[in-house]
């Protein structure tokens, strides 16, 4: 018999063993480093609208960038776990050493051996590393979902609030310049003797308030832009002035809770729940199927070969190994050939009490409980989207109320000041004209922050962002 080292089987291992490691690698590479601010959109010179502070945040926000890492942490351990079914190549090599008193001989053996393993399929109830693994990724990635629709209904609301103060600062700089000129009117007044002094002191607080009033706005919108920075992942210290409206809600309430039904991360997260529930009670079935294990093989003293079935946990698995010795010359060849064995056994589950009956019932009802918990969660969501919508309205119907409050309370205030300009005015009616319009005005900037609240929980809920 020749045995010299067959080329041929070395090259064909060489290939099988290349060819899936040549696949993984074009896949992906689990130990590739990303630069987490690589992918960051950086903000233009022009000012930013709202599209490009969505794609922003997307890339720079460090929520976001953490949860994509969980998931490419999921994504490497895939490929720890699908290495299983991967070929296993190793070399082993050992060395014996005897001697026997102070000047006998040493009788020393080296040896080698080239081995190579893999798992060829699978088969029966899923392997708990892959359920396992899917458990996790969907974990990751509805976590991920969430996280973005949290991050970007932030970045909605917030572009908003800017917005909003702008024009809020512009109607009190407006207030401000008239009650400025009144103020000029009744310094005039007040110096030919046709005003008191403190008429013209009322003037001047009128003024002041006005300029305090656009000072806090100011600090409101300073801090608003900072978080807006901080949401798309930017220096905080950086310059910013969004530009661009406010933007209505454009869809009805019927169209708000179809697409809430569709994005909502717990009923998404829990539909796949019950899929896997559902392939949990099909693999019921396979709890009276025979428990079998095979080894079959052939060594020929110097290769050897083998085939096993076995099963671990609820999955059987089929594996192949080969293996050659490396020492010719030290290999003990049989006389009569090669050595072939087999060994099959087979364990059939004829009466075990209600075990099996007791576990598909128990999975059966585990599987209606998520199912009924599906139907809750789209109850939950339609109710949720359903009152939002509606507070959203209320609080739109409450801001345009009020603006028509503030144009009566502005246009009674000038008529009484300039009743006072003539000398006729009724100063405690004065007074409480001029408290109805301040207040007036603060209900008003207060009801548009709400608005633009409220649609902002609306959008989350939804998970909609134009």
């Amino acid at each position: 018999m020749n045995l010299r080292p067959n080329h041929s089987f070395l090259l064909i291992l060489s290939v099988c063993v290349w060819l899936p490691c040549q696949a993984l690698s074009a896949d992906t590479d689990p130990l590739a480093v990303s630069d987490p601010l690589a992918d960051s959109v950086p903000l233009r010179d022009s000012p930013p609208v709202l599209p490009g502070m969505i794609e922003a945040a997307l890339a720079g926000n460090r929520d976001l960038q953490v949860a994509r890492e969980r998931i490419d942490e999921v994504h490497a351990d895939q490929v720890v776990v699908r290495s299983r079914l991967m070929p296993h190549v190793s070399l082993s090599a050992s060395y014996d050493g005897l001697r026997t008193g102070a000047r006998g001989e040493i009788e020393d053996d080296v040896s080698s051996q080239l081995l190579y393993q893999q798992r060829l399929f699978e088969f029966g109830p899923h392997a708990a590393q892959e359920v396992r693994l899917r458990s996790d990724l969907r974990n990751a990635m509805f976590e991920y979902e969430d996280q973005v629709y949290t991050v970007l209904s932030r970045v909605w609301e917030v572009y908003h609030l800017i917005l909003l103060k702008n024009e809020q600062i512009t109607l009190r700089q407006a207030s401000r310049d008239s009650f400025e000129v009144f103020l000029q009117k009744q310094t005039a007044r007040f110096d030919e003797r046709l005003a008191s002094e403190e008429d013209m002191l009322q003037a001047e607080l009128n003024v002041l308030n006005e300029e305090l009033q656009i000072n806090s706005l100011q600090r409101q919108q300073f801090n608003d832009k900072m978080e807006l920075l901080r949401l798309v992942g930017r220096p905080i210290g950086a310059s910013i002035s969004p530009s661009g409206s406010l933007a209505p809600m454009t869809i009805d309430q019927n169209e708000a809770v179809q697409i809430a039904l569709t994005r909502d991360v717990q009923i998404g997260l829990n539909t796949q729940l019950l899929a896997e529930q559902q392939r949990v009670v099909r693999e019921q079935r396979w709890e009276y199927a025979p428990d079998l294990s095979l080894q079959a093989g052939v060594d020929d003293g110097r290769r050897s070969a083998s085939v096993t079935i076995d099963r671990e946990s609820k999955t059987w698995g089929v594996d192949m190994a080969a293996g050659l010795s490396l020492d010719e010359a030290r290999t003990h060849v049989p006389e009569d050939g090669a050595t072939w064995r087999t060994q099959l056994q087979a364990r059939i589950p004829l009466f075990e009490g209600g075990i099996r009956i007791g576990q598909e019932t128990l999975e059966r009802a585990r599987l209606r409980q998520i199912e009924i918990r599906l139907r809750d969660l789209k109850a939950g969501v339609e109710l949720r989207v359903r009152q939002a919508f509606q507070s959203m309205l209320e609080a739109e119907e409450e801001a345009r109320l009020q603006e028509r409050f503030v144009r009566i309370a502005r246009r009674r205030l000038e008529i009484n000041q300039f009743l006072q300009e003539k000398g006729q005015a009724d100063e405690a009616k004065l007074e409480a004209v001029r408290s109805a319009f301040f207040s007036a005005q603060d209900r008003l900037f207060s009801n548009q922050r709400t608005y633009i609240t409220r649609q902002a929980q609306l959008r989350r809920l939804m998970g909609y962002v134009e």
